[in-house]
């Protein structure tokens, strides 16, 4: 998840053990891991879905106006689904289909 601030003061550049400490007071954990991003926002690893919804619902984070949604690529992934059985199916199809699926494309290999 990402703490994204709202204004210009940015939650990154607050002391870090008062960081660590509003953090531990929402999430009930002390071992969760805590990246400071460039853009002065904060990254935060869960493990557990109660955690998410806990750190989603906060609209002030030390007293800064922020916005919390998960990581644009870190809660994705990548792969390749090799089938002769999904010819014919569109793109589209694919990603209605398939669960968790949210983009697809089609490679076309030359056989020489």
């Amino acid at each position: 998840m990402v703490i994204n601030s709202k204004g210009s003061a940015k939650v990154a550049h607050r002391l870090p053990f008062k960081i660590h400490r509003e953090l531990k007071s929402i999430l009930d954990d002390k071992t969760i891991e805590v990246t400071k991003l460039g853009s002065g926002d904060l990254m935060i690893e869960l493990k557990l879905n109660n955690q998410a919804k806990r750190l989603g619902a906060i609209v002030t984070f030390l007293d800064i106006p922020v916005s919390v949604s998960p990581h644009k690529s870190l809660n994705s992934s990548k792969g390749v689904i090799r089938s002769c059985d999904l010819q014919c199916c569109s793109e589209e199809e694919m990603v209605e289909e398939l669960s968790s699926v949210t983009q697809t494309r089609r490679i076309k290999v030359c056989q020489s």
